[in-house]
């Protein structure tokens, strides 16, 4: 951490003690441009080691707030790095939507309703006594043939 001696707005020299931030901190305010600003200037970049590391961890689809524990980055960044990642990426890898969004529901509907007719279907093939292909199998009653 390293105090600062000059605005970083206009690079002046006087500044004044100008109250607390909300977590304590001291304020200051230049003089010459009136700009308010923190005493201390932290180098707030992410390194691009640690921007790597975001990417891989984005590629393996961990999640966004576990990605924010282990890199040490906050989620608002995150966001704003994922924005930038996708921005660079070409047009053709860009999922297109449904005209139609009901379209969508209405498959997922056709698919449910699918999967639960096969499901009733087997059912009534196993009490009437057949297999899944149709053949005649009677019920065994606990009886063993050998």
């Amino acid at each position: 951490m390293r105090i600062r001696d000059v605005c970083p707005a206009c690079g002046s020299s006087r500044y004044k003690k100008n109250g607390h931030t909300r977590h304590g901190k001291q304020h200051h305010q230049c003089q010459a441009c009136e700009r308010q600003f923190g005493a201390t200037a932290e180098d707030r970049r992410i390194a691009d080691e640690r921007r790597t590391t975001v990417e891989h961890l984005l590629r393996e689809r961990i999640s966004l707030r576990g990605i924010c524990r282990a890199v040490g980055v906050s989620l608002t960044w995150l966001l704003h790095f994922m924005v930038q990642c996708f921005a660079v990426c070409p047009d053709t890898l860009h999922v297109q939507l449904p005209k139609r969004p009901t379209d969508v529901v209405l498959r997922r509907l056709e698919a449910e309703a699918d999967e639960m007719w096969s499901f009733v279907q087997e059912d009534s093939q196993q009490a009437m006594g057949l297999d899944r292909y149709g053949r005649h199998h009677p019920p065994d009653h606990g009886v063993s043939r050998g």
